[in-house]
């Protein structure tokens, strides 16, 4: 129960208190382990099967960082990545996520006042400090700020306060949850952030496929969660399928009218396109495109080992030695912009691979199970925040600051675990099953 309240309170933190959230999550994984120490082998055996496409993959990705640090290509400074998910996939392993499996008691709540704590941040820097983009407590720089974090963290808030609507049994908690979805939106928008808004809608299309493909039109989102024997289907006694696709429809206006506070943004993006082509980088979608094409040349020049984990600047200062960027294609940033083209270039084909699979196989299986067996609120919030980060991946470094790299490991191991319901006694499969 205290590693649940830590989590809750790490999703109030999150994006509202400075430097809170990285001790928090650090209390809830020692907290979980520490409870479920004594059993943590049988838990781990139980749930591997469920938890496989979130740790397999997690762990070779890892073993990469590893190894890269041991050999010198990588800096030991990275360790802490490691670290953070050794801790994170231990947690998931136990079985204290799954011990008070109805995250609508406290998690969800605490993402949607996260998130409107989140909006309120964003609001005092937009209105009275005269942000152009609030990043929130993230820092910035002469050439960029954490707004993107701010805007990624605070849609997945409000994904996880749609989850709350769609399954809370109360209407103040359904009322918090609607709170919390305007509100992380709103900050979304605010920060102009396009990888975020990405990230919501695969999160929301994902979530909307799972919800069409369930079974039977019984099914529901919400209803108290079974006990472990009984069939995950019969506690489904809540929201209508009608109810989810308005709900849905909602969460899809707020992105368009996110969208559209962000118009700007979106219609520089064909022009800055064609002044790239025409050789003038000098621009944000120009800097990302030559960014991506360096990335995709220092996967191809070493496409067993990559150039190493945080060594893409020397690598780009490599291709400009080398004439494979033109000397008045001036780049300013370090780091590729894409997760999947990152792990592409610093660890080669296998690091891609496995940074792929990390982050796409469990929206893929949660959306199957959901589909299956109808699916609990823990189930959709593993699908919404596995989906969002996939969806942020593609245009941003996930990875290249500690508190996505908290977020990304430790909500979707939490959540995944949490999704997870021992099969019935005498069940031969024991073990293979989730919720």
């Amino acid at each position: 129960m205290v590693a649940h309240g830590f989590v809750a309170l790490y999703l109030v933190a999150l994006l509202a208190v400075p430097r809170a959230p990285t001790s928090l999550a650090a209390l809830a994984c020692l907290t979980a382990l520490a409870a479920g120490f004594r059993q943590w082998r049988v838990d781990a055996r139980a749930g591997f099967g469920h938890m496989a496409v979130l740790l397999v993959p997690a762990a070779v990705y890892l073993l990469h960082l590893l190894l890269q640090i041991v050999f010198g290509l990588a800096s030991p400074k990275l360790a802490s990545q490691v670290l953070i998910g050794m801790l994170t996939l231990a947690l998931g392993l136990s079985a204290v996520p799954s011990r008070l499996p109805d995250v609508r008691r406290w998690i969800l709540p605490a993402a949607s006042l996260g998130a409107v704590a989140s909006s309120m941040v964003a609001l005092y820097q937009v209105q009275v400090l005269g942000y152009l983009r609030p990043y929130g407590w993230l820092g910035g720089s002469a050439i960029g700020n954490g707004a993107i974090k701010f805007g990624d963290l605070a849609s997945l808030q409000a994904l996880l306060s749609l989850v709350l609507v769609l399954t809370a049994l109360d209407r103040r908690r359904r009322l918090l949850g609607l709170a919390g979805l305007f509100c992380g939106m709103s900050s979304l928008a605010l920060t102009q952030t396009r990888g975020g808004l990405l990230g919501v809608l695969f999160a929301v299309g994902a979530l909307a496929l799972a919800l069409f493909l369930r079974r039977g039109s019984d099914h529901t989102a919400a209803g108290p969660l079974p006990a472990p024997a009984e069939p995950p289907q019969a506690a489904h006694a809540g929201l209508r399928r009608g109810t989810a696709v308005a709900m849905l429809a909602v969460a899809l206006v707020l992105s368009i009218s996110a969208a559209g506070f962000m118009q700007d943004r979106f219609a520089a993006i064909e022009p800055q396109v064609q002044r790239y082509l025409q050789g003038d980088a000098d621009s944000e979608v120009g800097q990302r495109l030559a960014l991506w094409e360096a990335a995709l040349r220092a996967g191809l020049h070493a496409p067993l080992t990559g150039v190493g984990f945080g060594n893409f600047d020397d690598e780009l200062e490599r291709q400009s030695a080398a004439g494979a960027i033109p000397r008045t294609e001036h780049i300013i940033y370090g780091q590729p912009h894409s997760e999947y083209l990152s792990a592409f270039a610093e660890a080669g084909v296998s690091g891609f691979l496995a940074l792929l699979l990390m982050f796409v196989a469990p929206p893929v299986a949660m959306v199957g199970r959901i589909a299956r067996s109808g699916g609990s609120p823990a189930a959709f919030a593993a699908l919404v925040t596995s989906a969002a980060f996939a969806g942020f991946a593609l245009t941003d470094d996930m990875f290249d600051r500690q508190i996505t790299v908290i977020a990304f490991f430790l909500l979707n191991a939490w959540f995944l675990r949490a999704a997870f319901r021992p099969p019935a006694t005498g069940d031969p499969h024991a073990g293979a099953k989730g919720g």
